[in-house]
């Protein structure tokens, strides 16, 4: 049954990998890539065979045969993730381009495959980055991630495991949620503290009072003869003055204490709770 699909397949891709009235001499470096890739396909040479289709490829970007034979080589070569993703690409290339022979055999493989094809499910907390083998694996694909035959590495966060696979595995891997640590500051002592701010405040208002009653009251005392004025002026700034002075030093004296008598400011370290397929966690709760 591959050996039949391969032949569709070779027969699809041939017929848009090359015009058939070019001659020999005239082959651009992309289409001698391809058939240097046909030649090895057809001698067994899988591997060979992948690397001069990426290289036709390479060359010539828009050619759905070499695709086609990137899938073929893949699936040939054992690797039937790899070969699905080239299907796959080959099923939305030939549709633009209508070319409704090379899409229907490009689909009719990637159904085969996807029965065949290895799949993990990965289960690991939100916001943790994944990544297969290096290569990121974001939170929507974590459901179903295609894999070639073979032993693979998969971490979640700082948890690394390691996994081999077989055709047709279908595998789930747990990452136990990681306690993720949250702080808080709770300051308690925070509306004390904002009274002290207006007693002090209110404190130097005070003795900015005082020192502009007695500019005042000097200017005015200066500027009399009269002894009544004079002395009621001196007794405004000495009785006025001082009173002011004593509001001004209590309410700034006040203020200092409260400030320094109020609860100091507290770090709570919050460990978010461990949810998982098979797990339950708590949260704890900590201050220092």
């Amino acid at each position: 049954m591959r050996a039949f699909f391969a032949v569709i397949l070779l027969t699809a891709s041939a017929a848009y990998a090359q015009p058939a009235e070019s001659p020999p001499q005239e082959q651009t470096p992309g289409v001698a890539a391809f058939q240097a890739g046909r030649e090895l396909l057809d001698a067994g040479k899988f591997e060979a065979a992948c690397v001069k289709f990426t290289e036709a490829l390479q060359l010539d970007p828009d050619a759905p045969g070499t695709l086609l034979n990137l899938g073929l080589c893949n699936e040939m070569a054992g690797r039937p993730a790899t070969a699905l993703r080239w299907y796959r690409k080959v099923q939305f290339r030939s549709a633009e381009a209508q070319m409704s022979d090379v899409e229907e055999a490009a689909k009719q493989r990637a159904v085969v495959l996807a029965a065949r094809v290895p799949t993990l499910r990965i289960e690991a907390s939100p916001g943790v980055k994944v990544t297969v083998d290096g290569a990121s694996v974001s939170e929507v694909e974590r459901g179903r991630v295609e894999l070639d035959p073979g032993p693979h590495v998969i971490q979640a966060g700082d948890d690394r495991r390691e996994l081999t696979v077989k055709e047709g595995d279908k595998q789930l891997l747990t990452f136990a949620a990681a306690a993720q640590k949250m702080f808080i500051v709770v300051d308690r002592g925070a509306k004390q503290r904002r009274t002290a701010y207006y007693l002090i405040g209110a404190g130097g208002a005070l003795y900015l009072a005082t020192a502009t009653l007695s500019v005042i009251g000097k200017s005015r005392y200066d500027a009399t003869d009269h002894p009544e004025t004079y002395q009621r002026w001196q007794n405004i700034v000495r009785f006025g003055g001082s009173s002011l002075f004593l509001a001004g030093s209590a309410a700034v004296t006040g203020g200092l204490y409260l400030y320094f008598k109020a609860p100091k400011r507290e770090r709570i370290e919050q460990v978010a709770p461990i949810v998982s397929r098979d797990q339950l966690g708590v949260a704890l709760v900590g201050s220092f």
